[in-house]
């Protein structure tokens, strides 16, 4: 019996062309016949591991056998019967594999790589009595844990090394490092709130005001996973207290948001900074509120005129970078549906306006920047790929932001997002009805709009008087 695999060309359930991995094989039956298989991964590294179970079925001292299906299945794993898949995790650190194994294949890669600290950060609640964390096992948790649906065996580590925070760490140290969390790792009957409430304080380390917020989120998801799962007795995420981000908050007067002078300063610096290609970026975002995955997956057949000298835009997907290590396919970007849950999003996609001033810097880009194929990218690098965000970053965004806004002011961190903020701030102080502005900006319902952006509608009585008073506006 061998294997062997082959990329295949196959459609997709939104009509594109995606590459896929087949393995054939063929078993000898035990009454003189034999039979041939095939199946078909997303990853090369799945089908690639897949031939090395099949390789192993049949050597000397292999624990490994086919099923009835002709599949390699570990016969220390499944000959225990019911009662042995049934039994449930001991540990943090084997609860945590069992959620992400149950898991993984729902998410997109980008939704496993925002995922990916808050199960670290999991992983590292170990016993009263452990030692502290050695280096070998930070390195493993930052580049070997939690990037595929199970952790890689001991011989696909074999084959590589591993650079964390300026040290070279050997297969055998990576090991030893997932060795230490096998050890001491907490056991879940001794779990309880005061384990997540420190595990709180440490997930709230980042710029962004919804970073504590976001990453408890996730955190909440196992939890509950877990109970769902009886592999915790009790509810750990109840009577935990308010956790800054998750409760119905609201975007206050602190919040770097800019506005519509500050966006327009933002362009400038852009062009100033030798970057002209991109200063429609946050006239973009700031106008129709376009998150910035969206915008790297815009076409020019997307943009379209629209009343009273603005666009139209059509927001049919978004684009992201997580790495070859979190997608399906192995490619380094991932093409989804518009943000929503599951690894395709939402396939709808949705139309939004671009007032006439930001949409006149959008036509003279089009004309400038981009090729004139109708699926042409409507942003794209330097060089005519598509945009990388980290790139863009690094040698565009921060440099204008540090022009337009200095030291002391208060956008000098403003992040992209920010501008899509802005955007659904102008809309609802401009009065566009709650549910074209829900629509526009892609939420499935007015609530969830305002549970964000209550605070940035118009409470002034002199205001509201004055809109009664005047013509009817229908």
């Amino acid at each position: 019996m061998g294997g062997g695999r082959n990329k295949i060309a196959t459609i997709d359930r939104r009509r594109q062309q995606v590459d896929r991995y087949e393995v054939r094989w063929r078993a000898h039956l035990r009454t003189g016949g034999q039979r041939d298989f095939r199946q078909r991964f997303d990853r090369a590294g799945d089908a690639d591991e897949f031939i090395k179970c099949l390789n192993a079925v049949g050597l000397s001292g292999s624990t490994w056998a086919l099923d009835d299906n002709g599949r390699p299945v570990d016969s220390t794993q499944h000959g225990g019967g019911v009662a042995a898949a049934a039994a449930a995790p001991s540990t943090v650190w084997a609860a945590l594999l069992a959620y992400r194994s149950a898991t993984w294949r729902g998410a997109s890669g980008n939704g496993r790589k925002v995922a990916a600290p808050s199960l670290r950060a999991m992983a590292r609640i170990l016993k009263s009595d452990a030692p502290p964390l050695p280096s070998a096992t930070r390195a493993y948790l930052d580049l070997v844990a939690f990037r595929a649906e199970k952790e890689p065996d001991e011989l696909s580590l074999r084959a590589e090394k591993f650079s964390h925070d300026g040290r070279i760490f050997s297969a055998v140290e990576i090991i030893a490092g997932r060795t230490f969390l096998e050890r001491w790792s907490l056991p879940l009957v001794d779990l309880d709130r005061s384990h997540i409430r420190r595990l709180i304080a440490e997930l709230g380390t980042g710029k962004a005001a919804s970073t504590e917020g976001r990453r408890w989120t996730q955190v909440r998801a196992v939890l509950r996973w877990w109970h769902d799962e009886s592999f915790v007795s009790g509810d750990l995420t109840s009577r935990l207290g308010v956790i800054r981000g998750t409760s119905v908050p609201t975007l206050g007067d602190d919040e770097a948001i800019p506005d519509e002078n500050e966006m327009w300063s933002m362009a400038w610096a852009l062009c100033l900074k030798g970057k002209p290609q991109y200063a429609a970026l946050p006239l973009v975002m700031g106008g129709a509120g376009l998150r910035i995955g969206e915008c790297c997956e815009l076409r020019r057949r997307d943009c379209t005129d629209g009343p009273k000298g603005g666009m139209w835009i059509s927001v049919r997907g978004t684009l992201a970078n997580p790495g070859t290590s979190w997608t399906d396919s192995g490619d380094g970007i991932e093409r989804r549906g518009t943000k929503a849950k599951g690894p395709d999003g939402d396939l709808r996609g949705r139309r939004t306006y671009l007032p006439p001033a930001e949409a006149s810097i959008l036509r003279t880009h089009l004309e400038r920047f981009c090729a004139r194929a109708a699926d042409a990218r409507v942003f794209t690098s330097t060089t005519g790929r598509h945009l990388d965000v980290g790139h863009l970053q690094e040698r565009a965004w921060k440099p204008a932001r540090e022009l337009a806004f200095p030291d002391d002011h208060r956008l000098h961190h403003v992040g992209r997002h920010a501008f899509r903020h802005l955007a659904v701030t102008r809309w609802l102080r401009a009065g566009v009805p709650l549910r074209t502005a829900a629509r526009w900006g892609g939420w499935n319902d007015v609530a969830t709009m305002l549970r964000w952006y209550e605070s940035r509608l118009p409470g002034d009585d002199v205001f509201a008087a004055g809109r009664m008073v005047g013509p009817p506006q229908l």
